[in-house]
């Protein structure tokens, strides 16, 4: 592809903006490593990284979408925090992502196409005299409004769950290295996939449930996860990385009635009640301990600290599409989004990376 020469500066003129070969000033930034240009004013704020790891078609791309919309909406009224997009072209995909999600008219139009391991949420890039697939960063900016203006960098990460299977060379895909500098890691479960969760929901009407052909990958992609952290950090095996997990159980509309009791409000006068977060982790724990409890266990041998969550991108169940071109594929009716929860993981990996940013009570 056709891009902006990069090239590291040795002169520079009166304002400090460096000076290309020509003698002209350049105001754009590109990583040293990877080339990829960076966002106007990325160097002068703190970063965090948050990375949505899972199985493919695990609906990673639609949570992610669901999410944008949903912090864009609630963290001005819940911590007096503005979200916004701190890199309009590199987020474009996403935010067309969540366009296309959220002012779709019908199912068809609401249809997202997943995220494959060359598709559009990643990039070939240079690394270390080789091109290699890399994820796009998603970065936006979290600013509280006053004469601070303190900001925080965001940077969101959509992994195809293929990056993760075992077999797949690590130095051929480094995407997955970032992980490993994580400030928060959001493994999402899809229960639709697992035959112990679909048996306790026989008679639920969700077309996702009926799905053939389905190989449950999602205990190989977490112990594959475990493996290369740890490798890349140089962990023993009996260690357990410091950096936060959120394991997230989606599509709590079609499950929810196995908890216990119903989830609490994480809110509580504008502040995190850390609390309540950790009574509905545990209702979410009894759960996938009595229907998957190897998963627990490799969850809790790779955390020192993870809590359990339970979302819904949809709010309903999806339908099947019986005409056009995508006939046969699940996809949300756009009348009836209504996600819950989907906010509470991000809320929560947050405040453990910057408690004055979101703060508890």
């Amino acid at each position: 592809i056709d891009a902006r020469l990069r090239f590291q500066p040795t002169r520079f003129n009166d304002q400090g903006l460096a000076l290309d070969p020509m003698g002209l000033a350049c105001t754009d930034l590109a990583c040293p490593h990877c080339r990829r240009q960076l966002p106007p004013g990325y160097l002068d704020m703190p970063h965090r990284i948050l990375s949505v790891i899972g199985a493919p078609s695990a609906g990673k791309s639609y949570y992610l979408a669901v999410l944008t919309h949903v912090l864009q909406d609630r963290l001005p009224n819940d911590f007096g925090l503005a979200f916004k997009d701190g890199d309009p072209s590199g987020n474009m995909l996403l935010n067309q992502m969540r366009n296309t999600l959220f002012s779709a008219a019908t199912p068809e139009d609401a249809l997202l196409g997943k995220t494959a391991l060359e598709g559009a949420t990643y990039e070939k890039l240079p690394r270390l005299g080789r091109m290699v697939s890399l994820p796009r960063p998603f970065i936006y900016s979290l600013a509280r409004p006053g004469a601070n203006r303190d900001e925080t960098s965001i940077v969101l990460y959509d992994n195809a769950g293929e990056h993760f299977e075992p077999g797949i060379d690590i130095h051929d895909s480094p995407g997955a290295m970032h992980v490993a500098n994580s400030a928060g890691l959001l493994f999402l479960f899809d229960p639709t996939a697992n035959a112990r969760f679909k048996a306790k929901l026989i008679g639920v009407d969700d077309p996702q449930l009926a799905i053939k052909g389905r190989v449950d990958q999602q205990d190989s992609i977490l112990a594959e996860m475990e493996t290369r952290i740890k490798r890349v950090l140089g962990l023993a095996p009996g260690q357990r990385i410091a950096t936060p997990l959120a394991f997230v159980v989606g599509k709590c509309d079609t499950w929810q009635f196995l908890l216990s009791s119903p989830l609490e409000p994480v809110l509580s006068a504008g502040k995190l009640d850390l609390d309540a977060i950790r009574r509905n982790s545990d209702r979410v724990r009894t759960v996938l301990v009595s229907l998957c409890p190897g998963l627990v266990a490799t969850a809790e041998s790779l955390a020192s600290e993870i809590s359990y969550f339970a979302v819904t991108s949809f709010g309903h169940q999806p339908t099947v599409l019986s005409a056009g071109p995508n006939k046969g594929r699940i996809a949300p009716d756009p009348q009836r989004l209504a996600p819950a929860h989907v906010e509470e993981p991000v809320y929560w990996l947050l405040h453990r990376s910057s408690p004055a940013l979101l703060p508890s009570r």
